[in-house]
């Protein structure tokens, strides 16, 4: 019987194919990427897990996986940490960006290579994908104005600063140029002093500066690169993950248009102790991004982390 019908056999056939077809495309069109910050587990005792709510998370849901750094209370100490941190994040795939914290890198003699040798890439470097161009910042080596870094410090310092400056010089079929860092980046000045960040980011320490020599904090040398390029067109956002303690999300667009986005999670505290300087006990939220590809769009939004564990 279904021979005497070969047409509507081929209707049908190709209606399928062009269904699948259009779900593929549909799906390709939205990308979403997740950033998280500060996901260390409180009162573990070797400080080697990530959150223990996180122990089901659905990560590959996400087409983008950014961290924020400080993944776990002591990253660097145990080459067994990083192991366990690869078998979730898989810390060299394309897919998967690391900024380093200071928890991750101030135990094991504060060692770069350690890492390195799992992720396969720098502690800085930018890379490009569907119009976006991501640069990965080592913020661990802003210091003091009267610290005198070693040439392996300055060679990170100098070279992160040509990094943005080559992109500032060579960026054109990007639509958004993301900065993925650990510290805060934004200053009370930069707000007109609208802001605290003392009261919003774990730790603020605007003396800190961006070179070699120690001339220069963030703001004279490296904001300006950053608004060149957003007088270009391409949306400037960063995105930092030492979040979480005083509180759960922050978001602040400059005069120049430029956003700064600040993400991280701490309450796991809460069934171990609360120190002090922790204030904010509210509860934690992540922060995804959805990218429209065909309409060069990337918008963010933050949710409460309960909504995604299983």
């Amino acid at each position: 019987m279904l021979n005497q019908y070969p047409n509507a056999i081929l209707f049908c056939l190709l209606a399928i194919g062009t269904f699948f077809i259009s779900s593929c495309e549909k799906n390709k069109a939205a990308q979403q990427y997740l950033f998280l910050g500060h996901t260390y587990q409180w009162g573990v005792k070797d400080n080697n897990r990530i959150d223990y709510r996180l122990k089901d998370f659905d990560f590959d849901r996400f087409d983008q996986v950014w961290l924020g750094g400080d993944l776990c209370a002591r990253t660097n100490e145990s080459p067994a940490t990083l192991a366990y941190l690869d078998s979730i994040f898989d810390l060299a795939s394309a897919r998967t960006h690391w900024t380093l914290g200071n928890h991750d890198v101030k135990y094991g003699g504060r060692s770069w290579k350690v890492i390195s040798d799992v992720t396969q890439r720098k502690s800085y470097y930018s890379t490009y994908f569907d119009g976006v161009c991501l640069a990965v910042l080592n913020t661990n080596e802003f210091h003091y104005p009267q610290y005198e870094p070693k040439p392996e410090e300055c060679e990170i310092l100098e070279g992160q600063i040509k990094m943005l400056e080559n992109i500032a010089d060579t960026i054109s079929n990007a639509s958004h140029l993301v900065i993925l860092h650990h510290l805060v980046l934004l200053s009370n000045e930069r707000s007109n002093n609208e802001l605290k960040m003392n009261l919003v980011w774990n730790l603020y320490q605007p003396e800190l500066t961006v070179d070699c020599a120690g001339e220069h904090d963030f703001d004279s040398r490296i904001y300006p690169i950053l608004a060149s390029i957003q007088r270009k067109g391409i949306a400037v956002i960063l995105v930092g993950g030492d979040l979480g303690q005083r509180s759960k999300a922050f978001e602040y667009q400059t005069e120049e248009g430029i956003w700064f986005l600040g993400s991280g999670i701490n309450n796991s505290a809460v069934d171990h102790y609360i120190p002090e300087y922790v204030t904010n006990t509210n509860p934690d939220s992540i922060l995804i991004f959805e990218h429209d590809l065909e309409k060069s769009k990337l918008s963010w939004e933050f949710f409460p982390l309960s909504e995604y564990i299983r």
